[in-house]
């Protein structure tokens, strides 16, 4: 009889997965680090991958039995192990193959779902009465499990209703991101790309009526080398450059381009942290190296 795994009872779970982060950082004295730069601040701190973006239990289910109550955190997990393969894949064949596609709709949902402002998001949306049946049938609408999924989060106090939720939402924007084309955008002179605590930045063109509508075009850096840019062809918004690009491989791209993607991906909004693309000293001071206060 196979044994259940014996969860430990407090367990640092990260919003950022730590082989995404170790994308953008370094290593020193046997450990990974990464530079980071607190918004509204000037100073660059070194902190272990390990430590940053964890959270004692954040995706617990309210249940007893450990590898329930650890599903989720399980499942992330899982998703997680291709990652080093898929940019292994990209840097040796200069191209997406249909199974690193598959695998970055549910990275990119992963992330999503761990990151603190769409957590914060669907929350209020369970929470209000007139958005919580709406945001319900959206999420199952691939499923159609309405009822099911409903009556399954009603059980629940409100505060567990979000992590109950995780794992429909996910599955949701998985099948949103299926129908999305891809494209990997690299600068010509490998300026390396930043990235934040809540990397994938959709920009929604004013459309607000879907969590991710047709509409939408979302920028996500890989790694330092690459960002997944993601749009759909049935929006009516066509004038963005990237969407000339050769769809499933990498693009070149001029530093004044790339200039202006990095603008969005760092802005300020619903972003604590930026994270750098190589390593600073600790403490140096941005704002007299730059000029500029992120």
């Amino acid at each position: 009889m196979k044994q259940m795994k014996k969860e430990p009872k407090y367990q640092n779970q990260h919003k950022l997965p730590q082989v995404y982060l170790k994308q953008f950082g370094f290593e020193k004295e046997d450990d990974f680090w990464v530079s980071v730069l607190k918004v509204g601040t000037s100073k660059i701190q070194n902190i272990p991958i390990s430590e940053f973006s964890a959270e004692i239990n954040v995706f617990d289910l309210p249940f007893e039995n450990d590898e329930i109550k650890r599903h989720y955190e399980n499942l992330f997990n899982k998703v997680e192990t291709r990652y080093r393969t898929i940019l292994s894949n990209l840097k040796n064949q200069r191209k997406l193959i249909p199974k690193d596609k598959d695998y970055l709709n549910n990275f990119t949902a992963n992330i999503i779902c761990r990151t603190e402002p769409f957590r914060t998001f669907i929350l209020e949306l369970l929470k209000d009465k007139d958005t919580r049946e709406k945001f319900i049938k959206e999420i199952t609408m691939f499923s159609n499990d309405f009822n099911q999924t409903k009556n399954l989060l009603d059980i629940f106090k409100i505060d567990y209703q979000l992590n109950m939720s995780l794992g429909t939402v996910m599955n949701h924007l998985v099948n949103v991101f299926s129908s999305f084309e891809k494209i990997i955008i690299k600068e010509k002179n490998g300026t390396g790309w930043l990235t934040t605590n809540s990397p994938v930045y959709i920009d929604y063109k004013n459309n607000h009526s879907w969590i991710i509508p047709i509409e939408a075009e979302i920028y996500f850096p890989l790694s330092k080398d690459y960002c997944l840019f993601m749009f759909h062809t049935k929006s009516k918004n066509k004038e963005n450059p990237l969407r000339k690009l050769k769809i499933d491989e990498i693009n070149i791209i001029d530093f004044k381009l790339f200039d202006e993607i990095s603008a969005k991906i760092i802005s300020k909004d619903f972003r604590e942290y930026l994270i750098m693309n190589r390593e600073y000293e600790n403490n140096t001071d941005l704002k007299k190296t730059t000029g500029n206060n992120v």
